[in-house]
């Protein structure tokens, strides 16, 4: 019997059936926000909850125009798609960022403080999100040096062990140099990796950054990588070399996934903001993502790179939609 106060918690009805990730679609795909919830805290039930942020400014990247790239993802229907699938997502709406931000090409960083500004306003408003243990913030709209915010968010949330496995194209490990620009992007894993002025945190060992799908050479000298580029997951296969990153990070850490888009052929996705003409197929890249995502250690999920003004008629927007839905489900 309830007492007079309490609430009802949720319940299932009706004959018992064998539940599966795929049978919740059906199940659950009426919910509201408030009930995906309850269903979450339910004890014998409870599963991550993906909380949706745009990130709506490139001042990382080099050249802007592509500010709000976040919506396009909603316009096809990231959230429904998602919900569809039988995924708990929530629409946190976007990262609150200041109007008006430096904007200029002086070395060494494009931009600057506009990326270091942006990363604080991540970290605070990622905080309460990465605090509960069964909520995975999904950042969309971003450029690849948001990565540094995210790492710094992780850590200030509580992570002593947070490692990056960063799917790219690229190694985004140019150098500051103080005679060229180089924006915020290119200098990503260099910035989370290598001591200098340009951000508080504590830099990560390489070996914390596990490079994947990578088409392009490094560009920084030292320190040997830890990498899985696209050549050897075409050889062994997506699942495997999955399976190989995973068991390269260990048990007690906290795992960040990051994923330039770029890593996918041009041919596949045109609307990447630099494609390479050698990448993963959506189907590979999907596979590949599968048993990333679903790692326990996982924390955070970011997608970078996704040129809106080259996808006039929103089909990359709904085949990364997709992607996502296949990889999440």
């Amino acid at each position: 019997m309830r007492r007079a106060g309490e609430e009802r918690a949720p319940r299932l009805s009706g004959r018992i059936m064998q539940l599966t990730r795929r049978s919740f679609a059906g199940l659950f795909a009426g919910m509201t926000a408030m009930e995906w919830g309850l269903m979450a805290e339910t004890p014998f039930l409870k599963r991550l909850v993906y909380d949706v942020f745009g990130v709506p400014l490139r001042t990382g990247s080099l050249v802007p125009g592509s500010e709000n790239d976040g919506a396009a993802f909603r316009e096809a229907r990231l959230v429904e798609r998602l919900r569809a699938a039988g995924v708990l997502v929530e629409d946190q709406g976007d990262v609150a960022i200041p109007a008006f931000l430096p904007h200029h090409a002086l070395p060494p960083v494009k931009n600057w403080p506009g990326p270091r500004i942006v990363w604080d306003c991540v970290s605070e408003q990622l905080g309460s999100v990465l605090k509960q243990s069964s909520h995975v913030p999904l950042l969309i709209g971003c450029d690849c040096s948001i990565v540094v915010g995210t790492v710094q968010a992780l850590a200030r949330a509580g992570s002593s062990q947070v490692h990056v496995i960063y799917i790219d194209g690229d190694y985004d490990d140019a150098a500051a140099d103080a005679r060229v620009c180089n924006s915020a992007a290119s200098l990503a894993t260099w910035l989370l990796t290598t001591p200098s002025p340009f951000w508080a945190g504590a830099c990560l060992e390489r070996s914390q950054v596990p490079y994947v799908g990578c088409t392009a050479a490094p560009q920084s000298s030292g320190v040997p990588l830890v990498s899985m580029p696209r050549a050897e997951i075409v050889r062994i296969g997506p699942g495997a070399a999955a399976a190989r990153v995973l068991a390269g990070i260990p048990a007690s850490a906290d795992v960040l996934i990051h994923l330039d888009i770029d890593v996918l052929a041009k041919r596949e996705m045109p609307a990447a903001y630099f494609p390479h003409e050698e990448g993963l197929s959506l189907a590979n890249c999907a596979e590949l993502l599968r048993p990333l995502v679903h790692d326990s250690r996982v924390r955070l999920i970011e997608v970078s790179e996704y040129a809106s003004l080259r996808d006039a008629e929103g089909s990359a927007a709904r085949a990364l939609v997709d992607l996502l839905g296949r990889a999440l489900a």
